[in-house]
C-alpha cells in the first residue's frame, strides 16, 4: 500500500470503540470531560445516522481502483490543476443511484470555538472498526497532496495526469476521510482540489468525507481567482454530504480552564533583560525542557528531513520535545511545511526569547502564525518565554525602544480612547466571531480579513494551548 503521508501523526490502527457517538459523548459527559450541550447533542444524531449507515457498509476494493478511472485525458500539472473546466462546469458528474449503498458523509460548519472539532474527533474515535479511517487537518492534507504530486510528477515526467493516481492512493488508505478546518484560499489548491474530490468521491472509490469547516460550502473560496472553476467542487460536497450548522451559544474558547505556568513572561516594570529575568527564563526552559522530554538526551543541531531538504533542530530529543529560538524559527524563510514536520515529529516545542512585536515584523508574525496553526493542529504542546505576555506582545513601532524594550508610554486622551473603543465596537472579528477586543485592536496590522481571522485565531489557541487541561491531555506521540 502507497504510503500517502509520511509525517501524518494519526494512525490508521483499528480502534477497539463499539459506541455510538451519542453513547461516547455521553459517557465524556458523566466523567466531567465534555459540558452537556443540547445544541451539540441535536447535531450527534446526525452523526449516529452516519454511524449506522458505516456499521453496514462494505466499501468497493481500493485495489482494484484503475488508474485511469476519472481521468479526464489531459494530462501533466496544468491538466490536473485546470482541465476540463468548462465541461464539468456547475455540472453534478454522478447521479444518486450511482451511489447507492454509498453513505453521504458529514460537512459541519460554525464558527470559531462552537465545538466542531471535539465531534470530529468523537465521531472519529467511533467509526466501526472493520473500515479504515483518517483524520487530518486540511492545511496538512494539501502540503502533503502538493508534495506526492511533485513525486510522481519527477519519476513519470511532466506529462503524467497524478489525479487518478492520488485518488486512488487516498481509497487505499481510507475509507472514511476526516477533515478539520477545510478552507481553500489557493487558486492552485482550489483547482487540485477539485480535479481531486471528484475523483475520490466517485463511486467506485467509495470514498466517505467527513469534514468541519468556518464556512458553509457556498462560502468556500469567495471571491477567489477562477471561482466559477471550483464551483463542481461546491456542488459535490452538497451532493455527497449532508450540511449541517452547528450554532452552539457556547463559545468553548471562553469556559473557564486552569492556567498552567507552561508560557513565561517578566513580571511588570521588570526588564525581560535584567539578571534575575534571563535566571529565571532559563530556569522555566530547564524545567519544562526536563518535563517534555522525559528526561531523554538532548541532541544538538539534528537534521530534519523535509522535502529532501534539511531542517536544523538546534536542540532536540526526538520525538518528545525540540527547541528554537524565536529568531531560529521564524527569523528565516521557513514554510508551513517545515511547521507541520516540526509538528509532526515533536510531541513538543519550546520557543525562548520572543520579543515585541510590531507592523515592521509582519513577516516573522505570519510564520509565527502558521507554526501555531500546526502545534495547534497536531495538538501539540508549546512552551515559551517572551518579553511579555501575548496579548500584549504586539504594539505600534514608535512605541518600541528595541525589541525588548518599550518607550515610557505616554497616556491617551479619555476620548481618542473612546473612539478606538467604538470603532473595535462594529469590527467583523467581534461581532461575527466573538473574539476578544484586545485581539482584535492588535490584529488592525493586517489589512486583508483573512490575514485578520488567521491572526486573531492563533493569539485564541495561545490562550487555551496555555490551560492546564491543554497540557495535561495533549499524550505524546509514539517514536
Amino acid at each position: 500500500m502507497v504510503v500517502f503521508h509520511r509525517f501524518l501523526h494519526t494512525s490508521k490502527r483499528l480502534f477497539q470503540v463499539a459506541k455510538s457517538p451519542i453513547e461516547e459523548y455521553e459517557r465524556l459527559v458523566s466523567l466531567g470531560k465534555l459540558k452537556n450541550d443540547p445544541y451539540q447533542k441535536n447535531i450527534i444524531s446526525n452523526l449516529g445516522s452516519l454511524h449506522e449507515q458505516l456499521q453496514k457498509y462494505t466499501p468497493p476494493d481500493p485495489n482494484k481502483i484503475s488508474h485511469t478511472s476519472n481521468n479526464s485525458g489531459l494530462s501533466g500539472l496544468f491538466g490536473s490543476l485546470f482541465g476540463n473546466t468548462q465541461k464539468n462546469k456547475g455540472q453534478i458528474l454522478y447521479s444518486d443511484e450511482e451511489y447507492q449503498g454509498i453513505p453521504k458523509g458529514i460537512y459541519l460548519y460554525g464558527d470559531v470555538g462552537c465545538g466542531k472539532t471535539m465531534l470530529m474527533d468523537l465521531f472519529y474515535s467511533t467509526i466501526p472498526t472493520h473500515l479504515t479511517k483518517k483524520r487530518l487537518h486540511f492545511h496538512q492534507f494539501m502540503q502533503n497532496l502538493h508534495k506526492r504530486s511533485h513525486q510522481l510528477i519527477m519519476k513519470h515526467g511532466q506529462d503524467f495526469n497524478t489525479v487518478p493516481t492520488l485518488a486512488k492512493e487516498i481509497a487505499q488508505e481510507s475509507t472514511v476521510l476526516c477533515f478539520d478546518e477545510f478552507q481553500v484560499t489557493d487558486v492552485a489548491d482550489a483547482m487540485l482540489l477539485r480535479r481531486l474530490l471528484t475523483a475520490a468521491l466517485s463511486p467506485s472509490h467509495g470514498l466517505v468525507l467527513f469534514a468541519t469547516s468556518n464556512r458553509a460550502p457556498d462560502e468556500l473560496y469567495m471571491n477567489g481567482i477562477q471561482r466559477e472553476s471550483f464551483i463542481p467542487c461546491i456542488k459535490l460536497l452538497d451532493q455527497r454530504t449532508e450540511v449541517v450548522f452547528l450554532d452552539s451559544p457556547t463559545d468553548y474558547r471562553k469556559v473557564p480552564k486552569p492556567i498552567s505556568s507552561i508560557y513565561f513572561s517578566p513580571n511588570p516594570g521588570i526588564s525581560f533583560k535584567s539578571i534575575h529575568s534571563i535566571k529565571s527564563a532559563n530556569e522555566h526552559i530547564e524545567s519544562w525542557y526536563k518535563f517534555l522530554s522525559q528526561n531523554h538526551e538532548a541532541e544538538i543541531d539534528l537534521k530534519l528531513k523535509i522535502w529532501g531538504r534539511s531542517l536544523n533542530v538546534p536542540k532536540s530529543s526526538p520525538p518528545y520535545v525540540a527547541q528554537f529560538s524565536f529568531d531560529e524559527l521564524c527569523g528565516s524563510p521557513l514554510s508551513a511545511a517545515d511547521y507541520l514536520s516540526l509538528a509532526s515529529a515533536y510531541n513538543a516545542i519550546i520557543v525562548t526569547d520572543i520579543p515585541y512585536l510590531s507592523i515592521q515584523n509582519r513577516d516573522k508574525i505570519r510564520r509565527f502564525i502558521t507554526f501555531l496553526d500546526a502545534i495547534y493542529d497536531n495538538h501539540g504542546r508549546l512552551c515559551v518565554t517572551a518579553v511579555a505576555p501575548f496579548n500584549d506582545l504586539f504594539v505600534e513601532p514608535e512605541d518600541l525602544k528595541n525589541d525588548y524594550e518599550l518607550k515610557p508610554s505616554s497616556l491617551e486622551s479619555e476620548e481618542k480612547l473612546d473612539r478606538k473603543e467604538e470603532e473595535l465596537k462594529d469590527d467583523e472579528l467581534i461581532k461575527t466571531h466573538g473574539f476578544d477586543k484586545q485581539i482584535v485592536k492588535n490584529s488592525k496590522m493586517f489589512q486583508l480579513d483573512e490575514e485578520r481571522f488567521a491572526f486573531a485565531r492563533a493569539l485564541s489557541r495561545l490562550s487555551q494551548m496555555s490551560t492546564q487541561d491543554w497540557v495535561d491531555n495533549n499524550h505524546y506521540k509514539s517514536s
